[in-house]
C-alpha cells in the first residue's frame, strides 16, 4: 500500500513538472545593448562680413588677397583720399586759427576788466570783451568737431578687418571707383564656428539627460572625422511643419570642423535599449516577458517601436526571459532552466 502511495506522489509531482515550460532568464542590466542617436547637422559661422566702402573714392591699393590670415584692426583696401586729407588739414587750420583769436580775446577781457577797476574803461565794453570770447570759444567748439568729422572720414579710407579670420572673398581691384555701400571684401571669423541641428522633442530630452562630463558624449562627424561637441543653447522656437528646435553646438578644443560642412551630430544615450529579439507581441502590444512566483508576465513597453530596439525603463535586476518567450502565454507556469545573474 505505501508503495502505491509514493507512485503516486512521484506521479503527481513528475505530471506538474512536465507541464510548466522550460525558460531561460537574464538580468536586464546584461541584455541592454550601447544605443546611439543622430540628427543632420551642419557647420556655421555668423561672423561673415562684408566689408563695404563708406565714402566715394578710387581703389589706391588692395592689401588682402583670397584666403589671407587676417588680425582684428588690420587694413584691408586702401583708397584714393587726397581731397579728404586736404579736408582734415583745413579743419586743422581753422581750429588753429580760432584757438589764437581766442587767446587774444581772453587776454583783452582780461585788460578790460583792469580798466574797469581802474574806472577807466566802461561796462559795455568789458561786456562786449566777453560776448566776444564767448562767441569764439562756441567757434571753436564747432571746429573741432569739424575735426574730429574730417579725422573719421580719413580713417574710413583704410577699411579695416572687425575681427581676426580669413579672407573669402576679394570684391574689387585697384583703380576701382567705389561709393558708400560698395563691397570691398568678406571677412570670415575664427571664433564663431557652431554645429546648427534640428532636433525633435524625443532627441532633445536624449541630449538632456546626457552625462556631459564627459568629454565625448556628444560629437559631430564629418567626412571620416569626429569633433567632441558641446550642447550651447536650444532656440525656444518649434518649426511648425517640421516640428524640431534649432540647437547649436559649440566646439571643444583646438578641433574646429570647416565652416559650411554637413555631416551628422552622434550622441550615445545615457541608458541602452534592449535588442528586438526580446520583445515580444501581446493582444497588439509590444512588451516584453519575465518570470514573477513562477509564472510568465507581461511587461507593456509604451515607447516600443516594431522592428526596432526598445527603450525599457525597469530595474536594471529585471529577470527577463530570453529563451521560450514568444511561445508562452501570460500566467504560464514556467520553470527557470538557467539563470544568469549580473556580477
Amino acid at each position: 500500500m505505501m508503495k502505491q502511495v509514493v507512485g503516486c506522489l512521484f506521479f503527481c509531482v513528475s505530471s506538474i513538472s512536465f507541464a510548466a515550460t522550460s525558460v531561460v532568464v537574464k538580468p536586464l542590466s546584461e541584455l541592454l545593448a550601447a544605443s546611439y542617436q543622430s540628427a543632420p547637422a551642419q557647420v556655421i559661422n555668423d561672423d561673415h562680413a562684408v566689408i563695404s566702402a563708406r565714402l566715394a573714392a578710387n581703389v589706391d591699393k588692395v592689401l588682402v588677397k583670397t584666403g589671407d590670415i587676417v588680425e582684428k584692426g588690420q587694413a584691408l583696401i586702401q583708397l584714393e583720399c587726397r581731397d579728404y586729407h586736404l579736408a582734415e588739414q583745413q579743419s586743422q587750420s581753422e581750429l588753429k586759427a580760432l584757438q589764437a583769436q581766442a587767446r587774444l580775446a581772453r587776454q583783452q577781457l582780461s585788460r578790460a576788466e583792469r580798466l574797469l577797476k581802474q574806472k577807466n574803461a566802461s561796462l559795455e565794453l568789458r561786456d562786449q570783451r566777453r560776448a566776444e570770447l564767448a562767441s569764439l570759444l562756441a567757434q571753436e567748439q564747432g571746429a573741432k568737431a569739424g575735426l574730429a568729422t574730417s579725422e573719421l572720414i580719413v580713417e574710413r579710407c583704410s577699411p579695416k578687418a572687425p575681427f581676426s579670420g580669413v579672407i573669402t572673398t576679394r570684391m574689387v581691384s585697384e583703380g576701382s571707383l567705389v561709393t558708400p555701400g560698395t563691397p570691398l571684401v568678406k571677412v570670415l571669423g575664427h571664433e564663431s564656428r557652431e554645429v546648427a541641428v534640428h532636433l525633435t522633442e524625443a532627441q532633445l530630452e536624449s541630449l538632456q539627460a546626457l552625462d556631459l562630463n564627459s568629454q565625448d558624449s556628444v560629437h559631430y562627424q564629418f567626412a571620416g572625422q569626429r569633433y567632441p561637441v558641446e550642447l550651447r543653447s536650444v532656440v525656444p522656437l518649434i518649426d511648425t511643419r517640421a516640428r524640431t528646435q534649432e540647437a547649436r553646438f559649440s566646439f571643444m578644443g583646438d578641433s574646429v570642423a570647416l565652416t559650411g560642412s554637413s555631416g551628422r551630430v552622434i550622441w550615445k544615450e545615457s541608458t541602452g535599449r534592449l535588442p528586438i529579439q526580446y520583445v515580444v507581441s501581446r493582444k497588439g502590444e509590444l512588451g516584453l516577458m519575465q518570470v514573477v512566483e513562477g509564472n510568465a508576465d507581461f511587461i507593456r513597453l509604451p515607447n516600443a517601436i516594431e522592428g526596432q530596439a526598445a527603450q525599457v525603463e525597469l530595474p536594471s535586476e529585471t529577470l527577463i526571459i530570453v529563451e521560450g518567450q514568444h511561445g508562452i502565454k501570460v500566467g504560464e507556469a514556467v520553470v527557470v532552466a538557467a539563470e544568469v545573474v549580473a556580477e
